[in-house]
């Protein structure tokens, strides 16, 4: 993360601390705020040189992401971030691990990929949410017949698409993984 990102970040979190316990309004406001730096810094992860770094970050950021959403339960980029988060942290730190563990322990790597599907699970799971709340009854009309239900989205619906096909087919890769 760049030192300007976490700037941000980290000032939106003292403002929005400062704040929460003011009103409910204003506890809203400070929400918002802190939720949108920290569903912008996606990129910054990414960008990153030293991945056990990130590695050992990420947790915390999609925790932190749980509780804001906790708060605002419809905050786009929110649900945006924590579907895209949410799967690429089990692809690249836990279900590769599955993956490198396995010729050695065979139930290590078997536990991984139940802690990846489970990741992968919560990932779709946002992904759905921040569907359902551009489109509602989005979740029902795609489990119903997919096809008819993508017809209503948009462009701004690409990204929020990609993250919850992405995550809804990624465990499947593996044969020991049992769909979801």
């Amino acid at each position: 993360m760049s030192v300007g990102a976490i700037s941000r970040v980290v000032g939106s979190l003292v403002v929005g601390l400062a704040v929460i316990g003011s009103g409910c309004s204003i506890r809203r406001v400070a929400v918002n705020k802190v939720g949108d730096a920290l569903a912008g810094s996606g990129a910054t992860f990414a960008s990153d040189d030293d991945p056990e770094l990130v590695k050992a970050a990420v947790p915390f950021s999609l925790k932190l992401m749980e509780s804001l959403l906790n708060e605002n339960p419809r905050h786009q980029g929110l649900l945006l971030a924590a579907a895209s988060g949410f799967t690429e942290y089990s692809y690249a730190f836990v279900q590769e691990d599955a993956d490198e563990v396995e010729d050695k322990d065979l139930a290590a790597a078997e536990e991984l990929r139940g802690r990846a599907r489970r990741l992968y699970l919560r990932a779709r799971s946002y992904g759905l949410r921040g569907l359902e709340v551009r489109h509602k009854g989005f979740e029902k009309a795609l489990r119903a017949g997919p096809k008819q239900a993508v017809r209503v989205a948009t462009v701004k619906d690409v990204p929020l698409l990609y993250w919850t096909a992405l995550s809804w087919r990624a465990p499947s890769r593996s044969p020991r993984t049992t769909p979801i």
